[in-house]
């Protein structure tokens, strides 16, 4: 019987990030719009996106890769002071990664971790005009389901400790985006760090490309 792996400790990154961009959110007053210079950010607007997304630390000594290709939809609603309430869902691909393990008794074996994740919840966030760009920081809050599978591996291996498939869990996004907003369209980039609560879902950073309209 091969022993289950520890669960880590809740990542210090993701509170750090957060507070940084709250801090950032608070401090900076909305650019008020003159002469027409600055893009009008009052309103409802949809956003898709597609993008890549990397794991930032192992669970245990198990590598896994839920994110990789992804793709979302973002819609929300931006008052005119710049506050932001939207709902986003993402689903990424995720990849397969070949593990290996060498054992005391018995033989070696390798296996593939095959993982893939969905997220979705609602998010906050602070629009600012910048000239013809506006710059977005959100913080979103939702859930993730990590479907996982390990092909070729023994059955009494235990990687995880009383770990449910899929692996539900709580996370906290703080983010980042620049829009480059014209008449009812909108695109721009974005990056988001996913702090994961449960200890079997590794947390992550997503790399974003968003297309979106302004109805």
């Amino acid at each position: 019987m091969y022993a289950p792996l520890a669960r880590p400790v809740p990542l210090k990154r993701g509170v750090v990030a957060l507070a940084a961009a709250l801090a950032v959110a608070v401090s900076a007053r909305p650019a008020r719009a003159q002469s027409g210079a600055h893009p009008p950010i009052q309103g409802f607007d949809v956003l898709a996106s597609a993008g890549w997304g990397a794991s930032t630390a192992p669970i245990g000594d198990l590598e896994l890769a839920p994110y990789g290709a992804s793709f979302g939809v973002d819609v929300g609603y931006t008052w005119p002071v710049g506050f932001r309430l939207a709902a986003h869902f993402d689903a990424s691909l995720g990849r397969r990664v070949l593990e290996e393990r060498d054992v005391r008794r018995g033989r070696d074996f390798d296996f593939t971790a095959d993982t893939s994740s969905y997220n979705g919840g609602f998010s906050l966030g602070w629009d600012l005009a910048l000239q013809a760009l506006t710059l977005r920081y959100s913080l979103m809050l939702g859930v993730t389901s990590m479907p996982w599978k390990l092909v070729g591996a023994p059955r009494d291996f235990v990687p995880f400790d009383d770990a449910k498939n899929p692996s539900v869990g709580l996370h906290v996004a703080p983010g980042v985006a620049l829009l480059w907003p014209y008449r009812w369209f909108e695109a721009g980039v974005g990056f988001d760090y996913l702090a994961q609560a449960n200890g079997v879902i590794p947390s992550g950073f997503l790399g974003r490309v968003l297309v979106g309209v302004r109805p």
